[in-house]
């Protein structure tokens, strides 16, 4: 429980509430040399599921290929 004591300005924290962890966003610095800007920073999620959806689309185009190759070897 926290007490705002409005005169003195002073904020006082009970013991169970000074132990509880304080989460924050983790967040990811990247570069990107051609961008319009260059550094952009994002949370770790928001980079995951980016960095998903990449490597789905890069299966998928090599998986194309492949296909293509398999295609010309049988000819």
């Amino acid at each position: 429980m926290r007490v705002i004591n409005l005169e003195n300005a002073q904020v006082e924290t009970t013991a169970a509430e000074s132990f509880e962890p304080s989460f924050s966003p983790v967040t990811h610095k990247s570069y990107h040399e051609l961008a319009d800007t260059p550094v952009v920073e994002k949370d770790a999620l928001a980079q995951l599921h980016t960095n998903l959806e990449m490597l789905q689309d890069l299966q998928s185009r090599l998986a194309f290929v492949m296909r293509e190759v398999r295609y010309l070897m049988k000819a």
